[in-house]
């Protein structure tokens, strides 16, 4: 699957089974895509940066290098209704980008977008990108079973950093798609919970907190192959992971790599 996420990079691999990841190339991300194909396009994008995959023989997990080149630019698309903002743009490309803590507003957004793109095309794989500091154990959990209901494959990419829930999300993304860039951070930790009101109310509030934490912790069982023992011992405090340490764990699959 690692030939999958590199053709959504624009590395000329396409994947055996779906060919949305050809599609998402990085020049696709500066509006050409349907807006050349339109003839809509303002200006053609300067090439971005040019990369390649390597595949890592000490283990399964694959790395993708790239050179320096020119940086990326902000799409130039006109269309008859007006300028297309990047949100659309990376929409019609199949890429959804979560770049804030997630709460129930944002998680409505995103399975609504899940949803219309398995609606649009039902073998067509979807990628999600990350830059989350966590939120709403529950938004997070609705994000994800939206994103195993579907029949698309979803497949997740951290930039920065993906902690808290924003991990859980990463790592539930599917088997071999699961990737971060090579300075992401990502952090693992039980949840937090607040507490108050009468003392009947603290009480069940704690057996939900209680509840959720052993939950979670299944679920990074299940994502990493990890024992449920290990698990709780990473999440008992906060657990930053440098993205090989992230790898090694089970919580993604490879590294977009960069060579400078």
């Amino acid at each position: 699957m690692a030939s999958a996420i590199a053709a959504s990079l624009n590395l000329g691999f396409t994947s055996s089974r779906h060919t949305t990841w050809n599609s998402c190339s990085r020049n696709q991300l500066r509006g050409v895509g349907a807006a050349a194909e339109a003839g809509i396009l303002t200006k053609t994008p300067t090439p971005g940066r040019h990369l390649k995959i390597q595949q890592n023989d000490a283990s399964n997990h694959a790395f993708i290098q790239s050179k320096k080149g020119n940086p990326p630019v902000m799409p130039a698309v006109i269309t008859p209704g007006g300028p297309l903002d990047l949100s659309t743009v990376l929409f019609r490309n199949r890429i959804i980008f979560i770049g804030q803590p997630i709460n129930s507003q944002v998680a409505q957004l995103v399975i609504s977008q899940l949803v219309t793109l398995a609606t649009i095309d039902q073998d067509a794989d979807i990628l999600v990108y990350l830059n989350c500091p966590g939120g709403s154990t529950y938004s997070v959990l609705a994000i994800y079973d939206c994103m195993s209901w579907i029949k698309p494959k979803v497949g997740t990419v951290c930039f920065g950093i993906a902690a808290s829930q924003g991990a859980l999300l990463l790592a539930g993304g599917e088997k071999g798609m699961r990737y971060a860039m090579p300075n992401s951070r990502i952090m693992i930790h039980q949840p937090q919970s607040g507490c108050g009101g009468h003392v009947e109310d603290v009480r069940r509030q704690v057996n939900e907190a209680v509840q959720s934490r052993h939950k979670i912790d299944k679920m990074y069982a299940a994502f990493t192959g990890q024992s449920l023992d290990k698990v709780q011992q990473y999440t008992e405090r906060d657990r930053f992971l440098s993205v090989s340490e992230a790898m090694e764990f089970g919580l993604i699959d490879g590294v977009l790599e960069t060579e400078y």
